[in-house]
């Protein structure tokens, strides 16, 4: 019995609370304007409607829980409910039916996409201008990536460009991985499909939105280098960085002129790095900077090589002349982070294998995930400091230490004196972060 920590176990029917943290995203849903997400399908003899639908599955993404059968865990749960002011739960069948419908809606998708903005503006937390050379710009990383949904027959599972089959999503982030923009794309089509501009339009009028006056710099990878596109960013008088693909251009007159003409640096024996730039021609764009950095090795791993290996890396930009070489290929390799925002939507939010076999409901689905994805940077915007839990100060926390740290916080809920009071476990510092949040936007 020495070994034994408990006596018994008892299955208890408190009122315990596994996940306070919802508490504060009902607050963010409400400041962000989800009541007002226009529905064709809300009928007034619907008991339930058409907004509870959204908050529920808000709810689910943000404690992790991808899937409409999930709500069968929270089927009995009256803090679930009160804290994200849920009028009436519906069960798994009308949830699924209910957000079906609702996706045939596109005026749901496009308000979906406004709470982000409204959330954005009205909780004040914006990231920082990335600066250079004396100049400031707002950074938008627009990039692509495969969701795996191998082994499916859902709409709009297809081969991607990684030879594996899933969907195609674009999104468009801000500093500190707050999403701007979204869409959820069949896997086998072209970052640049058919009607992409009205896309970038739509991001560009957000960010007007947030950003009134400021300048914006947009970066993207190879898949975007497309000279009308380029031309219609520095038409709406935008600066971007875009990567030169490869596949269009032979790359020894690039190395030629690289050794007659850039800088050289001699890192370590054996290896030498060209940069540089150049201007060219582009569509009706007539003289456009071309930076470059060629890399030429003659040794490798203390073996010398019959013949020098090249690398050639080239980016086209509007930026003016006083931004230099080096800053300019610095603003793109800082587009790395982006990667990672991809990598916790897919794992830590879980939004890889969406769950539905139809395309739209996926669509809608991935957009609430965007929108709850805002939610949980706006939320580790408040542990920046490193108070909380002895954190390290930081410029931005990844979702799974929002999501560990304060969505699943322990609490209980009292009722007493005619008021319902919320104690949460303080957790190192984080219960108090947690409170001191829930209070901001309480009064926002």
């Amino acid at each position: 019995m020495k070994n034994i920590p408990f006596a018994r176990m008892e299955v208890t029917d408190e009122p315990l609370v596994a996940n306070t943290g919802l508490a504060l995203i009902g607050q963010l849903m409400r400041i962000a304007g989800i009541e007002q997400v226009r529905s064709s399908r809300n009928f007034p003899n619907y008991k339930i409607h058409d907004v509870d639908i959204l908050k529920v599955l808000c709810g689910l993404l943000a404690v992790g829980k991808v899937g409409f059968d999930h709500i069968r865990l929270f089927e009995r749960e009256l803090f679930f409910s009160d804290a994200l002011g849920i009028g009436r739960m519906p069960k798994e069948a009308a949830l699924r039916q209910r957000f079906e419908s609702m996706s045939q809606d596109r005026r749901v998708h496009e308000d979906v996409s406004a709470c982000s903005v409204r959330l954005l503006r009205k909780a004040g937390v914006l990231p920082e201008r990335v600066k250079a050379s004396g100049s400031s710009w707002v950074r938008v990383d627009t990039d692509t990536s495969i969701f795996d949904n191998s082994q499916s027959k859902k709409e709009g599972v297809e081969i991607g460009y990684t030879g594996v089959a899933g969907y195609a999503p674009i999104c468009s982030f801000l500093e500190g991985g707050l999403v701007v923009g979204a869409q959820l794309c069949p896997g086998a089509q072209n970052a640049l499909h058919e009607g992409h501009e009205r896309y970038f339009v739509a991001v560009r009028q957000r960010i007007r939105e947030l950003f009134p006056g400021d300048a914006v710099l947009w970066v993207a990878d190879a898949a975007f280098d497309d000279s009308a596109h380029m031309s219609v960013r520095q038409a709406d008088g935008d600066c971007f960085i875009i990567k030169r693909n490869p596949r269009r251009e032979s790359e020894p007159p690039l190395i030629c002129l690289a050794k007659k003409e850039g800088r050289a640096i001699s890192p370590r024996e054996g290896k030498t790095v060209f940069t540089g730039e150049t201007k060219r021609g582009r569509g009706d764009m007539s003289s456009l900077r071309l930076v470059y950095e060629v890399v030429e090795r003659i040794s490798k791993k203390g073996q010398l090589l019959l013949l020098p290996e090249y690398t050639v890396f080239s980016v086209w930009t509007n930026l003016p002349e006083t931004v230099e070489t080096d800053a300019v290929l610095g603003l793109y390799r800082a587009r790395g982070t982006c990667e990672q925002y991809f990598a916790e939507i897919k794992s830590e939010l879980d939004l890889e294998r969406l769950p539905s076999g139809k395309f739209s409901v996926n669509e809608l689905f991935f957009q609430l995930g965007m929108f709850v994805n805002n939610m949980l940077r706006v939320i580790g915007s408040g542990i920046l400091s490193g108070k909380a839990g002895g954190l390290r100060p930081a410029t931005r926390r990844r979702l799974r230490t929002v999501m560990q740290n304060l969505m699943y916080l322990c609490g209980r809920v009292v009722r007493h004196a005619r008021k319902v009071v919320l104690k949460v476990k303080s957790n190192r510092g984080f219960g108090e972060a947690l409170c001191e949040m829930y209070r901001k936007h309480c009064i926002s």
